[in-house]
């Protein structure tokens, strides 16, 4: 005898095996729900399965051929056992996260139970006797369900199967025209027997009576019953309620084999099914009687009346195992390709029709008094409180799918025309217009006060974008309005074209950084008296502002920085400070510079002088050497103004010039002139939040002595950033009893990135320096 399995649709391969494949077989199947402790379904009749089956495969339909008796038992493995469940976790879970699905299971279960509908579609159509197995002593309703949904898609599927069975050599035309070889048979089988029973029988014909009145009641049985999905014997017990106990099987097979290996004992091999009727109750015998009632004359389920009395005897067929084979292959691809069925998924329907109800309330909540262009903050905003109020009201498993639509829908209202462009300016601040081309001037809305090159007038100043209209433009224009138009003024080297065709130059990380530059006095004297300064380029420009990490050879197109002559040195008066009819905006007793004395020494020549440290006004220092010297007093200044044309000057890094009214400043240079100044300082016009004022002029009034005083600005506007430079032609000398200032940059720009304002910004030491007139 032919113990092998196999799995539906392979039947045709396990064929193989038998000899003669022409006779006429029952089909009996098993399906339901598995408690935990197994994965098989009527323990008593399913026995010759594998419980390993389940392993290798989330649901499988596994056959086995009795020759002798000439059945064949399907039994179904699925996801619905417990046992099955569990095994197959982790890939329920991996798929989930796959399909993005991991915060809801229901979508997957929905996946599940059409599966399960599906395979229960195919038993009913290959099959004359369906059992239905439950793990405990009653009816599961959700069967209902999948019920409804089988029947469905049964006479969906009804023509498409007919036609695939026309195919198939030899099967009657009634087979053909049905889909089936006969309206199966379904039979209720219940694990469990309730505690405390004493007349199983009244239960069971209890149990009968209620399951045929709601079949009945939802219509899925019918007194006529060749259309309808399944039947119910009208004459016949059709529900069976075990009473077997429950029993440790493994034990029991272990203790079995230690009986059998005994001498003299043989073990006792029972199989699977036996024709002949056991002694007793059991479901094998409760089976039998369908088993060959079918063998015999077939099923005829139908419920006659008056009114029926002219109605056609049901069509029944005991197909060849050939052709039954072919029949069941067909069916299963075609009943196992079909889509999810919808209508199973009952808390999926409940949440889709939940969240089409709060979606557009949700988008509602979210377009509430919304302007007509807003800024990505607002959109946020108003994001988040449209997503609480639709997590509030919304439930199931669409869930996060209309979320995500909810949030996509508000984004599409706010790019549809509502975006405002919020391109930062060079000192953060956003663009207000809306939403425009490259092509359009940004404008965020915002003024400063700022005055002027040489500091004499003030204007409004708009937020940069760019460097040229903060370094260059605002002051070219404002300079027009300014005595100081045509004053002296020293020009920095910037970029001088040789043709109308040029373009910014393309940087590497190996270009050569501008060795004339050097901080290194030494080196930088020797570089120009070996006159190795390379060439400037007349066809790239340097797309930033020039530093000391610059390329050698590459100008910017315009000069950042101004140096101007005010007038003669007589323009400033130490007692009274700069007037404010020509210097508007400094606040009170901050308008003043600080003398700053200087020895020098009458033989050689010192570029750049180490200070005197400890130099006295009015007092000539001691003499060290033979060498004559003298001092030379020489008036400077470090002047900050703040966004609201406040001006000011420091008298040390970390300190505001103050002068006592109707007195003389004490404080002397010495100490902006040696050390780092800070680039940003909190300006004193308001104390409780202080605004930010940046160092944007240089003060110098040069003696009449036979000195040239030099101005040498370095600014780093960051920890690590390069050093800023006005020009690539070293130190500017200033001419003698002169009145000069030099404007720093608005903003800092290098040829990789904007810095915007920085605490560690600094000027560094070595500004201010005096040379003894050859």
């Amino acid at each position: 005898m032919i113990t092998k399995t196999f799995i539906v649709p392979e039947i045709l391969k396990y064929l193989k095996h038998f000899s003669t494949q022409t006779d006429k077989v029952v089909i009996v199947s098993v399906i339901g729900k598995s408690a935990y402790n197994t994965s098989l379904k009527v323990k008593s009749l399913c026995r010759m399965f594998s419980e390993d089956t389940i392993s290798t495969r989330d649901h499988a339909i596994e056959g086995y051929y009795d020759q002798e008796n000439q059945i064949i038992y399907l039994h179904v493995h699925s996801l619905l056992d417990t046992d099955a469940l569990l095994k197959h976790y982790d890939n329920l879970v991996k798929k989930c996260q796959e399909e993005n699905k991991n915060d809801d299971f229901l979508t997957i279960y929905n996946e599940i139970k059409s599966t399960f509908a599906q395979i229960l579609l195919v038993l009913f159509y290959v099959s004359h006797i369906v059992v239905l197995s439950h793990p405990s002593s009653s009816f599961d309703v959700n069967y209902i369900q999948y019920f409804k949904a089988v029947d469905q898609l049964r006479q969906k599927l009804s023509t498409q199967i007919s036609d695939r069975l026309r195919d198939i050599d030899g099967i009657s035309v009634e087979w053909i025209n049905n889909c089936r070889t006969c309206t199966p048979r379904l039979l209720f089988y219940f694990e469990r027997c309730p505690k405390g029973v004493e007349n199983i029988k009244k239960l069971e014909h209890d149990i009968e009576d209620r399951i045929y009145h709601i079949l009945r009641k939802i219509r899925i049985i019918s007194s006529t019953n060749t259309s309808s999905l399944f039947a119910i014997p009208p004459n016949e017990e059709f529900v069976y309620m075990s009473q077997e106990e429950q029993v440790d099987r493994l034990g029991l097979a272990v203790r079995s084999l230690i009986l059998g290996c005994q001498p003299g004992t043989a073990l006792h091999v029972e199989v699977p099914y036996c024709s002949q009727p056991d002694t007793g109750r059991s479901f094998k015998s409760f089976l039998q009687v369908h088993i060959q009632q079918a063998r015999s004359k077939g099923f005829d389920d139908n419920v006659t009346s008056s009114r029926h009395s002219q109605q056609l005897p049901a069509y029944f067929e005991l197909p060849t195992l050939r052709h039954w084979a072919e029949a069941c292959e067909v069916v299963y691809n075609i009943v196992m390709k079909q889509e999810t069925l919808a209508s199973l998924g009952t808390d999926t329907r409940f949440s889709e029709q939940r969240c089409l109800k709060v979606l557009p309330l949700a988008l509602a909540r979210y377009q509430e008094g919304l302007p007509s262009h807003y800024t990505r903050t607002v959109h946020e905003t108003r994001l988040s409180l449209a997503i609480a109020f639709f997590g509030a009201q919304a439930r199931g498993p669409l869930f996060h799918q209309y979320s995500a639509q909810l949030v996509a829908d508000c984004q599409a209202h706010w790019e549809t025309g509502r975006q405002l462009c919020e391109v930062a300016s060079l000192t953060g601040n956003p663009c207000n217009l809306p939403k425009h081309t490259s092509d359009q001037e940004h404008c965020s809305g915002v003024r400063y006060i700022a005055a002027c090159d040489c500091g004499r007038k003030q204007g409004p100043r708009e937020d940069p974008y760019s460097a040229k209209q903060a370094n260059y433009t605002f002051y070219h224009q404002l300079d027009k309005e300014c005595t100081c138009h045509g004053n002296q003024r020293h020009f920095f080297s910037i970029f001088q074209p040789s043709s109308t065709e040029y373009t910014a130059a393309t940087l590497t990380e190996n270009e050569e950084p501008l060795s004339i530059l050097s901080d290194d006095r030494s080196e930088l004297i020797a570089d120009l008296d070996r006159g190795l300064v390379r060439q400037a380029s007349t066809t790239e420009y340097l797309p930033g502002m020039l530093t000391l990490s610059s390329p050698s050879g590459l100008l910017p197109r315009f000069s950042s920085w101004s140096l101007v002559y005010l007038g003669p040195s007589s323009l400033y008066s130490h007692n009274l400070g700069l007037s404010e009819s020509h210097h508007p905006g400094f606040l009170n007793s901050t308008n003043y510079l600080l003398p700053w004395d200087v020895t020098m020494y009458s033989k050689g020549r010192t570029s750049w002088p180490q200070l005197s440290k400890h130099s006295v006004r009015g007092r000539r220092p001691r003499t060290t050497n033979s060498m004559p010297q003298f001092t030379v007093k020489v008036f400077i200044g470090v002047e900050y103004e703040c966004p609201r044309g406040h001006r000011f000057m420091l008298a040390a890094p970390d300190r505001v010039l103050r002068a006592a009214p109707g007195s003389i400043v004490k404080d002397t240079g010495h100490k902006i002139a040696e050390s780092d100044m800070p680039l940003y300082f909190p300006c004193p016009c308001r104390p409780s939040k202080p605004l930010t004022a940046q160092l944007m002029r240089l003060h110098v009034v040069t003696p009449k002595s036979l000195v040239h005083c030099t101005l040498n600005a370095k600014v780093q506007p960051a920890t690590g950033a390069p050093t800023f430079v006005p020009s690539v032609d070293g130190p500017a000398i200033l001419s003698q009893s002169a009145y000069w200032v030099m404007r720093l940059p608005y903003v800092y720009v290098s040829d990789k990135e904007s810095y915007p304002e920085n605490i560690s910004a600094r000027l560094l030491a070595g500004v201010f320096g005096v040379l003894e007139d050859e």
